[in-house]
């Protein structure tokens, strides 16, 4: 592993991110590269994203097999050179095998293995290797350990994420004009990049489409949801509102003739009351006579009063 003091998983990170780095340092320099030959910027990568995983491939197993060899630097220069021929012409072979098409042609310069592989480009490739395991590498490591964990965590699997997508829908492309012919002599980078990117465009185009008319439907779907809801709650509020008034109407009925019974019980409490007082009055009046017939009764009545 690279790093001792860390865990399985970090150091998969650490290759995943060393992997990422490289392969867009070779997209980045094919393409730049690309302008100075043929005038002109050309997608060198395989996928649609810019990145050429042969590159990030050869890096991480130069430093998975070489690391601990870098004591001699002219036996790591000569292992890096084997190994990255070997990666490159087994690479070349298997996507012309695959896709009967060529991805880089070395046929026109010397010491070149089936135009796979050629003298010319393996010796750049080999100090770029060692300089990688001598310098390149142990800035990145260090600069990859002192990040965050968290943020080393998001950047690593959303990256990978990212090339699986990639890797699949290229596949796809590629697949579906399998049975296109091209010329097996030549470099067919340009054509292949060309045609893969007008299929993605036209793909992300209907996608974009699809996603806006399905986000339309599914606003006009929420809308009605919305309007039914807001009507069955307007036609409950409603019916709560009638019954509310219904049982209203009946308790003002029925207050009303708690007030009516109550007006009659003091009507005939008033009848009671003048009743009662004609009865009192007629006895005052006997009173008055039994008083003047019997004076003595006055006498004593005062008496009691005094």
């Amino acid at each position: 592993m690279l790093v001792s003091d860390l865990s399985i998983l970090q150091n998969v990170e650490l290759y995943i991110l060393l992997f990422f780095v490289y392969s867009f340092l070779g997209w980045f320099m094919e393409s730049i590269g690309g302008i100075f030959v043929v005038k002109k910027y050309v997608n060198r990568g395989f996928l649609i994203g810019p990145y050429c995983p042969v590159y990030g491939t050869g890096v991480v197993l130069i430093t998975l097999l070489l690391n601990n060899s870098t004591d001699n630097c002219i036996s790591l220069f000569i292992n890096v050179m084997v190994i990255c021929g070997v990666l490159e012409y087994l690479t070349g072979y298997l996507m012309e095998k695959i896709f009967k098409a060529r991805w880089w042609d070395y046929s026109d310069n010397r010491f070149n293995i089936n135009g796979r592989v050629c003298l010319e480009t393996l010796v750049p490739f080999s100090i770029m290797g060692t300089l990688f395991l001598y310098v390149i590498n142990p800035i990145l490591i260090n600069l990859f350990v002192s990040a965050p964990d968290i943020l080393i965590h998001i950047i690593t699997w959303v990256l990978f994420f990212i090339i699986i997508i990639d890797t699949i829908f290229s596949l796809i492309i590629m697949n579906a004009f399998k049975n296109v012919t091209y010329n097996k002599k030549e470099d067919n980078t340009e054509e292949i990049s060309k045609r893969n990117q007008e299929i993605a465009e036209y793909a992300f185009m209907k996608l974009e489409s699809e996603v806006r008319h399905r986000s339309r439907k599914l606003k006009l779907k929420t809308l009605r949801k919305v309007r039914y809801r807001r009507n069955r709650i307007k036609s409950a509020v409603i019916k709560e509102l009638k019954e509310l008034s219904d049982r209203l109407e009946i308790e003002k009925k029925k207050s009303q003739d708690r007030i009516n019974l109550i007006q009659e019980k003091i009507s005939t409490l008033d009848d009671e009351f003048k009743k009662a007082k004609e009865i009192f009055k007629s006895k005052n009046i006997f009173n008055k006579r039994l008083l003047n017939a019997f004076p003595n009764v006055q006498l004593i009545k005062k008496n009691k009063k005094k």
